[in-house]
């Protein structure tokens, strides 16, 4: 008899660090395309040395996100505490990951 094998990481996220995990599980909560947002932002953020995103058309068009779909599931992550935004009149709004529940960007 075989004994019972523990699920595992998928190989892609081994390396991931704990946080992002974290925060990932604190955005699923969104509904809609909130989640598919979310996942964009982190795949952006974990990319540069720091978490913020500036959130462009051609972005969301390469995701298949519409701006409306866009901008729904901005609010609803930020209702959550997993992102900041900042919009700027004629700009793209820049989106910094939030460590859950806090104040504090989200660390790479």
């Amino acid at each position: 008899m075989r004994a019972p094998t523990h699920p595992t990481l998928h190989p892609d996220l081994q390396d991931t660090p704990a946080s992002h995990l974290h925060w990932l599980q604190a955005a699923s909560a969104a509904p809609g395309k909130g989640l598919h947002l979310a996942l964009m932002l982190l795949a952006h953020a974990v990319q540069r040395p720091y978490p913020a995103v500036l959130l462009t058309r051609r972005m969301l068009a390469r995701a298949g996100i519409s701006r409306d779909a866009a901008y729904d599931g901005l609010r609803r992550l930020t209702e959550l505490g997993v992102v900041n935004v900042r919009r700027l009149p004629g700009r793209s709004p820049q989106v910094v990951l939030l460590v859950p529940g806090t104040d504090r960007a989200l660390s790479n």
